[in-house]
C-alpha cells in the first residue's frame, strides 16, 4: 500500500513532511441535553415533534411524531423511566400521523399505511384484518375494537374481526371511544352514542378541535370559545354540554391543540403549541379546585443555537460564536518547548470530532451522524472546552478536558519515489 494523504487519497511523488500529535489524556464528557425534554440520555429516542398521543391505565402515553430524520416515530413513555419502547418506521411521513391505544396495541397509521405494536415491548402485531384507509380523518380504540373515522362514516373492528360500519350523520374530523360510547366532532357541534344508538348533538359554548372521553359521564375537548375573542379552551364538559371545569391558559404560553384524558381518573394530558415551542402537559385536579401539573415535556426550535454568557441558548444568533480556540501545550519531552495549538470542530457522516486548524484529527467527540450545528467555548479550566452539538431536534453538551496533553510530532522529511 502506497502513501496517502489526510483524505486517503494516494500521493505523487515527492519529497514530504510527515507530522502529527500524539494524544494524551484528553478526556471528553456528555454534560447535559438542552431545549428537548423528552431526551434524557445518550442514546435515547429524539423525537422532533409530536403529533398525537394516547393515555394508558396507569399514567404512561404512546406518543408518535417525527424522529430528526424526519421519519415516523412512536413509543410508549413513562415519566418515571423514559420512553420503555420506541419504533422508528422507515418511511418518509406523507400524511398526517393518527395513533390509538387497545388494551393491547398501539395502533399507529400515517400515509405508510398502519403499523400495530405492543403495548409491552414494541414489538410488531399482526394486523392483516386492516383494511386501507386513505381517506382517514381520525382514530380512536376502546378495550379491543379499533375505530376510524372516513367520509363514509365509521368503520368499526378488531385486529382478527372483521370490519363493520357505523353510519354518522357527518364526517367526523375528531373521534374518541370508550366501552359503550362513540363521540365525534364536525364544524361547531359534537355528536355523541351510547350504548350503539344513533348519534346525538352536543351543543357546547365552544368549538372542538379535538375530543376525549374522562372520567364518568365526561368529554374533554380542545378548541375555541364561542365568545367575540375566540379564545383558546382545554375543558371538560358532562354529556349534556355543560362545562364542569376548564383550564384557563397564561397569556403568552403555548396554546391547546389536542387532549387525551384518563377514563378512570380525573388526570388528562393536553399538547399546547407557539411559535418555537411544543410543550405536552399532565394535570390533574387538586382538592382546592385547581390543577397540579404531574409531569410536562417541552421541545424547543434551536437552530441558532450557541452560547451566550456562557450558557446554552436555543437562539445565539446575535452573538458572535468562535469557530476556534487556542490552546497552549504541556512541554514537549523533545524541544523542552510548550508549543500552542489552534482547535476547531468539524463534523459529518462520521460525528463530531475536533481537529486542528488545517483539518488533522485530534480527537472523537461524538459518533452522531446527523448533526446540523457545532458551537464551541472555552471551559473554566485553561486547558478545557465546552461543545454543543444539535440535529435539529436536540442539543447535546459535551466538556473537553485536558487538551495541554496534546503532543506534536514530527517523523521529518520523507521522499517518495514512484
Amino acid at each position: 500500500m502506497g502513501w496517502r494523504d489526510d483524505a486517503g487519497q494516494g500521493v505523487p511523488a515527492g519529497r514530504y513532511f510527515v507530522r502529527g500529535y500524539l494524544i494524551g489524556d484528553v478526556a471528553v464528557e456528555g454534560e447535559a441535553f438542552h431545549f428537548n425534554d423528552w431526551v434524557s440520555s445518550e442514546g435515547s429516542p429524539t423525537p422532533r415533534r409530536i403529533e398525537d398521543f394516547a393515555m394508558l391505565p396507569g399514567g404512561d402515553l404512546l406518543v408518535a411524531g417525527f424522529s430528526p430524520r424526519g421519519q415516523l416515530l412512536c413509543g410508549r413513555y413513562s415519566d418515571d423511566k423514559g420512553f420503555l419502547w420506541s419504533r422508528e418506521i422507515d418511511a418518509p411521513a406523507t400524511a398526517a400521523i393518527r395513533l390509538a391505544a387497545t388494551d393491547r396495541a398501539a395502533v399507529f397509521h400515517s400515509g405508510q399505511g398502519w403499523s400495530v405494536f405492543s403495548l409491552d415491548d414494541g414489538s410488531d402485531v399482526p394486523h392483516s384484518s386492516l383494511p386501507s384507509a386513505l381517506g382517514l380523518k381520525a382514530l380512536a380504540a376502546a378495550g379491543e375494537r379499533i375505530y376510524f373515522a372516513e367520509n363514509e362514516g365509521i368503520t368499526s373492528l378488531t385486529l382478527d374481526g372483521a370490519p363493520a360500519q357505523i353510519r354518522t350523520p357527518v364526517a367526523f374530523d375528531t373521534l374518541s371511544a370508550k366501552e359503550n360510547a362513540l363521540a365525534g366532532s364536525a364544524g361547531d357541534f359534537i355528536w355523541l352514542a351510547l350504548d350503539g344508538g344513533s348519534f346525538a348533538k352536543v351543543t357546547l359554548p365552544a368549538t372542538a378541535t379535538s375530543l376525549s372521553f374522562g372520567e364518568g359521564k365526561t368529554l374533554w375537548f380542545t378548541g375555541t370559545s364561542m365568545d367575540p375573542d375566540a379564545s383558546p379552551v382545554v375543558a371538560q364538559s358532562n354529556f349534556e354540554g355543560g362545562i364542569l371545569r376548564a383550564l384557563v391558559s397564561v397569556p403568552g404560553d403555548p396554546l391547546p391543540v389536542r387532549v387525551r384524558a384518563s377514563r378512570t381518573s380525573d388526570v388528562f394530558a393536553v399538547l399546547e403549541e407557539a411559535v418555537g415551542i411544543q410543550r405536552l402537559r399532565v394535570l390533574s385536579r387538586d382538592p382546592e379546585g385547581g390543577w397540579t401539573i404531574e409531569w410536562e415535556r417541552s421541545i424547543l426550535d434551536a437552530p441558532a443555537f450557541g452560547f451566550v454568557a456562557g450558557q446554552a441558548q436555543p437562539d445565539a444568533a446575535a452573538v458572535p460564536q468562535p469557530t476556534s480556540l487556542r490552546f497552549r501545550l504541556e512541554e514537549n519531552p523533545l524541544t523542552g518547548e510548550h508549543d500552542e495549538i489552534t482547535i476547531q470542530a468539524a463534523w459529518g457522516l462520521e460525528g463530531v470530532r475536533l481537529t486542528t486548524a488545517d483539518g488533522l484529527p485530534l480527537v472523537s467527540v461524538s459518533l452522531s451522524p446527523n448533526i446540523q450545528r457545532v458551537a464551541i467555548q472555552r471551559g473554566s479550566a485553561s486547558d478545557s472546552l465546552r461543545l454543543l452539538q444539535g440535529n435539529g431536534a436536540v442539543v447535546e453538551e459535551y466538556l473537553i478536558q485536558g487538551l495541554r496533553h496534546i503532543t506534536p510530532l514530527s517523523a521529518g522529511e520523507v521522499e517518495i519515489l514512484k
